[in-house]
C-alpha cells in the first residue's frame, strides 16, 4: 500500500501543479485516487467555487455525480462534509435514512457503503474526496487511513494551484494596466509635439476627446498612434512578478 500511496501522491502532485486549470483536472485526480487506494474504490471530487460546485469523478462514476449534482439540491454526504468540515461515513447506504431520496439513488447506481473526507485549504473546507463501495461497510480503517492522508494531500495540493492561479491573474492584471499607460503615454507625447504643450495640457486634450466620443481614453490613444505612426502600440516591457513562499506570506 505504501508503494502505490507514494507513486498516487506523485501522480496527484503533477496533475493539480502542472495543469491550466484545477477544475479540468478533477477527473484524472479521481481515477488517481481510485489506483493509489486499497480496494480500489470509486472516487469523486467536488468543490466549491464563487460560482457553483466543480464536481470531477473516476470512470463510471462522472456521470452519477454529475446526475447527482442536479438533482440532490446540496443536500447529500459529500456537501455536508464541505458545509461541516467533518468526515461523513456511510457504511451502509441501504439502512441510511438521511438525505431524502439520496440512499435509493445511490443503490440503484450499485453503491452501498460512502466516505467522504473534507479537503482543507488554510483551515477553510473548500471540497471533498468522496469514496463510493460497491459493498456494505466497504471501508476498513485501513482504506480510511489512506483516504485520509490523500485527502490531506489535496488541500495542500489544491492551496498551492490556488495560489499559483491567483498569481497569473495578477500577473495579467498588472500586464494589462502597463500595457494600458504605456499607450496612453505614448499618445500624450504625441499630443505634446503637435500641440507645443506640456504633459498635463495633452491629457486635458485627450480626456476631452474621449469624453465627447464616448471612448475609453485607452481606445483613443491606440487610434492616435496608428493614425500616426501606421502601426499598432509597441507593446511594453514586463518583468513577470515573483510570488513569495506561502511561508513568507504566513510568517
Amino acid at each position: 500500500m505504501a508503494d502505490e500511496l507514494a507513486l498516487g501522491m506523485s501522480e496527484l502532485t503533477a496533475l493539480l501543479l502542472t495543469g491550466d486549470e484545477v477544475a479540468e483536472s478533477l477527473c484524472a485526480v479521481a481515477d488517481a485516487v481510485v489506483r493509489m487506494l486499497p480496494n480500489h474504490p470509486m472516487a469523486g471530487v467536488t468543490l466549491i467555487r464563487g460560482h457553483g460546485t466543480i464536481v470531477g469523478g473516476s470512470g463510471a462514476a462522472h456521470a452519477m455525480l454529475i446526475e447527482e449534482t442536479q438533482r440532490s439540491e446540496g443536500y447529500d454526504p459529500c456537501l455536508q462534509a464541505i458545509g461541516t468540515a467533518q468526515q461523513i461515513s456511510v457504511p451502509d447506504v441501504a439502512a441510511e435514512h438521511r438525505w431524502g431520496g439520496y440512499s435509493n439513488r445511490m443503490l440503484a447506481y450499485g453503491v452501498k457503503s460512502i466516505y467522504a473526507q473534507p479537503l482543507s485549504v488554510d483551515g477553510e473546507a473548500v471540497g471533498a474526496l468522496s469514496l463510493y463501495s460497491t459493498e456494505p461497510k466497504g471501508f476498513t480503517d485501513r482504506i480510511r487511513r489512506a483516504a485520509d492522508l490523500t485527502a490531506e494531500h489535496l488541500g495542500v495540493l489544491l492551496a498551492v494551484a490556488t495560489d499559483n492561479a491567483r498569481q497569473a491573474e495578477l500577473t495579467e492584471q498588472l500586464r494589462a494596466t502597463l500595457a494600458s499607460r504605456s499607450t496612453i503615454d505614448q499618445a500624450l507625447g504625441i499630443l505634446m509635439a503637435e500641440r507645443r504643450c506640456d504633459r498635463d495640457a495633452a491629457f486635458e486634450v485627450l480626456r476631452g476627446r474621449s469624453q465627447q466620443r464616448n471612448v475609453r481614453v485607452a481606445v483613443l490613444a491606440v487610434e492616435i498612434i496608428q493614425t500616426v505612426t501606421g502601426r499598432a502600440p509597441a507593446a511594453p516591457h514586463f518583468v513577470e512578478p515573483i510570488a513569495p513562499s506561502r511561508s513568507e506570506r504566513h510568517s
